[in-house]
Order: C-alpha cells, then structure tokens, then sequence
C-alpha cells in the first residue's frame, strides 16, 4: 500500500521540473533589451516597448523617454504620417508587409536619418500590438544618393557632348546610356536603342571581342578603327575610344565614337592622287620605286629571290602620230590590262612613265619571271587593242633581271632590266631578253 507522502510528491516534481527549466531557458526579454538592432512595440502608435538600441538610434538618453511619448508620431517626419497609419491600419487587418522598407525617421534633435524596418504584428498581453525592429542605413544611404548623383552628373554632361558617346554593361554590351549624338549616329532613338546591345552595330562581332580583350590588359583604348553600320543599314568607319568604370553598381564601358568615313575616304583619294596612274590605274613612278624599295629589303631579310621587268611598247609614237592622244591613251590602257591578265596577283606593275612600265615579281628567280614575261608578250601580241579609230595591234619588247648579291639599290636592278629591254628591241622586238 501507498503512502499518503508519495501522491503529494509528483504534483511537486513536476513543479519542480518547470521551475528547472525556466531556470535552463534563454531570457528572452534580458535578450531584446539588450539587441543590436532598434525594437519597439506600439499599438495605434502609442508606445508599449522600446529597447536601448532604439532609444540610442533615435537619440534619446533610455527607453523610458520613448516610452513617455503619448505617441510616437515625433520620430516620423509630418509627411509620413498619413501612409505610416494606412500602413498600420492594413497590417493589423491581416495584410502582408513588404519583407523590408526604407523610409526616413527623425531624431530627438530634428535631424532626419534613413532606416531599414521590418513590421510585425504580435499578441501584446491580449491586444495586437505592432513590433518595428529598426536599423540606421544612413550611411548607406548618403553614399547610395551620392552615386546616383554623380550618374546623373555624368549622363547630363555626356548628353550634352558634341560627339556619340554610349555607355553598355561590360559583360552583354547591353546599350546602359546614349547620348543624343549616339541616337542620331545610329539612326535609332533612344528606346529602341537601350533594348539593344552594341554588337548589334558591328559589322565583324570580332572587332567588339577584340576590343574587349584589349580593354582587359589596359584600362582605355584610344584612335582604334572599327567598320559599323547603323540600324537602318548605312556602314561607316568609326574611330573608337573607350574606357571601363562602374555604372548603376556594375562594370560598364564608356564608349566615344567618331564617324571617320568621309576621312578615311578623303585619305583613299588622296593616296590614289599620290600613287596611281591616272590614266592606266596601277602604280605611278614614285609609288612603284617605294615598292621596289620594300620589296628588295624582304627579299634580302628572307633569303628570297626577286626579278625586275622592264616592258616598252614597240613603234608607239606612229600610233599618237597617226591615231591621235585619244587612241594613243587607248592603247596604253589596253596593254596594260592585258599585262596584267598575264600577270600573277603577286606581281606589282607601275607605269614609270610615257610607254615605259615595270613589274615586280617577288620571289621570283630569273629563268621563271622569262617565263611569266614572255606569257605576257604574247598575249599582247595576240590581242589588237580597240581605239574609237581602229582596232591597233601592239607589241611590247621585255627586259628581265634578277636582284643580285652586289645590288645596292633598285636603281642596280632596273638598270639591267633596262639594258635587256634595249637588247630585246635592237633583237628586233615582240621578244624578252633577260641579263645576268
């Protein structure tokens, strides 16, 4: 049988086991009291709880000062308050928060910090009540609007820069910015322009891979040329300038561009003034001479071989005599387009002057560049050239030589070349001649 002392004893236990364990358990109030972050608990905005650290945040000396307030609106600037009770109003009806919201606060001195909050409602001895747990980001805040202010800063003075300058993402190319001058250079506006990315424009997506890539070994690129086309298909050269930096918080490109087409075609028609022939289209005295020049000077760095013709039209001055300047011209272009079928595309020929023309023939050693010039005479000598006046048959007398050891300049060998053609025609012309 039992004893009376044993059934009080279990009742005590189990007593004894709670107060155990509420011994063992975090306190949770010494816990929020002493958290890092700002926490208060109000409902309809009158204070019920507030801990250290958002008393310290707001610049009160305890808790018991933000708890003496009969409401709390003091730590809202005056135009927050009519959304602050919308929001309330909405969250104590069950409805959902964003996870975290940045709104201003204002100190017990009047100065005005930024927050990041989040809101809770919770059972506040029986009542709902609203949790706000706080922390200041006004730092934060103050470097986050200095950027954008510097971004807006940038964009107005790149907007208003006399020349098409873009800004894309460094690792899309996807267009971030353009300027006015941009849009119209690409013949597209603004917002089709910001949906794009800029090898779009590029006529080899290479040429954006390699600039890319020299990008990542020097921190800009200036005066590098490009082939581009614009949204409505027109192609232009452009000369390039780059430089990366960040832009809206991530790696970009700040690209300038200068349209150079009508430059580059400029330069074209003046080298073409300065190195051909008018009348026949290939290389003029001056620019045949440069040539020769580098010509020789690979041969000799490679150990290759290089031959020379010298080609003179037979009997010519009877044609201008007879025929006339017109048909005389006629003539000379005529054989010139035929030495140039029989020539390889290796070859450079040059008018040096009147009937008198040269042809390079690199990598060419005597007895082959024999072969390729008396290819050529014959198919002169077989094709009349048609004048406005007749259908003029023509012949060409060839000298051919082949640079030597003792060459000092192409003047060496031109003069051989020269003496095999007056060979060729004391011969009796339509014929090649070549000298050691």
């Amino acid at each position: 049988m039992k004893k009376a002392s044993d059934h009080a004893s279990a009742p005590a236990r189990r007593h004894q086991s709670r107060r155990s364990a509420d011994v063992e358990a975090p306190d949770y109030k010494d816990m929020v009291d002493h958290a890092v972050q700002g926490i208060l608990v109000h409902a309809n905005f009158r204070p019920l709880y507030a801990n250290a650290a958002f008393a310290r945040l707001f610049g009160y000396d305890s808790p018991e000062e933000i708890l003496a307030l009969p409401l709390i609106r003091p730590l809202l600037p005056a135009e927050l308050w009519a959304q602050a009770e919308a929001d309330y109003d909405d969250l104590i009806r069950g409805g959902e928060m964003p996870p975290a919201l940045r709104l201003r606060g204002v100190r017990k001195d009047g100065r005005e910090i930024w927050l990041s909050i989040t809101m809770r409602v919770l059972d506040w001895h029986g009542a709902a009540a609203v949790q706000v747990n706080a922390f200041d980001i006004t730092d934060y805040m103050i470097a986050e609007n200095s950027m954008l202010d510097s971004e807006q800063r940038l964009r107005a003075m790149l907007e208003i820069l006399p020349v098409p300058i873009y800004i894309v993402r460094r690792d899309d190319g996807k267009f971030l910015f353009v300027n006015r001058k941009t849009c119209l250079l690409f013949q597209q506006s603004t917002g089709p322009l910001l949906r794009s990315r800029s090898i779009d424009f590029f006529i080899d997506p290479q040429d954006r891979a390699n600039l890319r890539m020299l990008l990542d070994t020097v921190p800009d690129i200036r005066e590098v040329e490009v082939n581009m086309r614009t949204a409505q298909g027109r192609i232009f050269t452009a000369e390039v300038a780059a430089i990366l930096l960040d832009y809206g918080g991530e790696p970009a490109i700040l690209v300038a561009l200068n349209d150079i087409s009508q430059r580059k075609q400029l330069e074209q028609e003046l080298f073409h003034q300065a190195n051909v022939d008018v009348l026949t289209g290939i290389s003029n005295r001056r620019h045949f001479l440069e040539q020769a020049e580098q010509e020789m000077r690979r041969a000799r760095r490679f150990g290759r071989a290089l031959s020379v013709m010298m080609i003179d039209l037979d009997h010519f001055k009877p044609i201008n005599d007879t025929l006339g300047h017109a048909a005389g011209d006629a003539v000379l272009q005529g054989v010139v387009k035929a030495a140039l079928e029989s020539l390889r595309q290796s070859d450079i020929m040059g008018r040096l002057g009147g009937e008198e023309f040269a042809v390079l023939l690199p990598e060419t050693e005597q007895a082959a560049a024999v072969e390729v010039a008396d290819r050529l005479c014959q198919h002169i000598a077989e094709r009349p050239i048609v004048t406005v006046k007749a259908a003029v048959p023509c012949t060409v007398s060839v000298g051919v030589a082949q640079m030597a050891e003792s060459d000092n300049s192409v003047d060496d060998i031109l003069l051989r070349a020269d003496e095999a053609m007056f060979g060729a025609k004391r011969s009796g012309r339509n014929r090649v001649e070549s000298i050691e």
